[in-house]
């Protein structure tokens, strides 16, 4: 079956690119694969333009040298600022994290796939080909949004702590298997700063607005 890219996922895709010329594009997709082709999907063109041609409404963009966190809350931000080619059909994953209906705001994501390691974006099912620039590049969009949670760093205590542990453990447990006793010690500073080192971020071992950002959390 014919199909192709809405216009509004490529100038996306081109612009996160331009802001981001060296990400890690492993993990990037269109086009579903054979799973994604065994269940209702964006990323299967089941959406037919005016000619009758199959378009791919989603795309995943790898997290890896981008930030992710700021990203998925600006695109919501856009969508609940009635962007048309967001509104009417579209989302952001990540993390475990989809967007309301009506991007108001963030909910728990069940589906068997975590969304850790790329960002989805689906755009709206009628106006996908809309053009314009999404404001990502071109002097950038400004500094990420305050995350209203508290900086951590070593020495600090209490429930941020333990939610942060918990979530290391769970979403990279690759290289997070610390104690979830909610003190932000020196095995915890290692596997902050290797999570900062992974995501292009200043490494310092301080869990600040960035770091919270690109964690997906707020």
């Amino acid at each position: 079956m014919a199909w192709r890219l809405a216009n509004a996922l490529v100038d996306l895709r081109n612009e996160v690119n331009t802001r981001w010329p060296n990400r890690d594009r492993s993990s990037d997709g269109t086009i579903g694969d054979a799973a994604h082709a065994s269940r209702s999907s964006d990323h299967n063109p089941w959406v037919k333009d005016a000619a009758g041609v199959g378009v791919v409404r989603a795309i995943d963009i790898d997290v890896d040298g981008i930030d992710s966190g700021w990203l998925a809350e600006y695109l919501r931000q856009r969508g609940r600022n009635g962007d048309s080619r967001l509104t009417g059909g579209g989302y952001v994953i990540l993390n475990r994290r989809i967007t309301n209906n009506d991007f108001t705001g963030w909910h728990a994501y069940t589906g068997s796939n975590p969304h850790t390691s790329h960002l989805h974006v689906s755009f709206s099912r009628t106006r996908y080909d809309d053009r314009g620039s999404w404001g990502i590049v071109g002097g950038g969009p400004g500094p990420t949004p305050p995350s209203g949670r508290p900086t951590l760093k070593a020495g600090s205590t209490g429930q941020a702590v333990t939610e942060l542990q918990a979530f290391l453990n769970r979403v990279y447990p690759a290289y997070s298997k610390l104690a979830v006793d909610g003190v932000f010690g020196a095995k915890t500073t290692a596997v902050v700063k290797e999570f900062q080192r992974r995501s292009g971020l200043a490494v310092d071992g301080i869990v600040g607005a960035q770091t919270w950002a690109k964690l997906g959390l707020r």
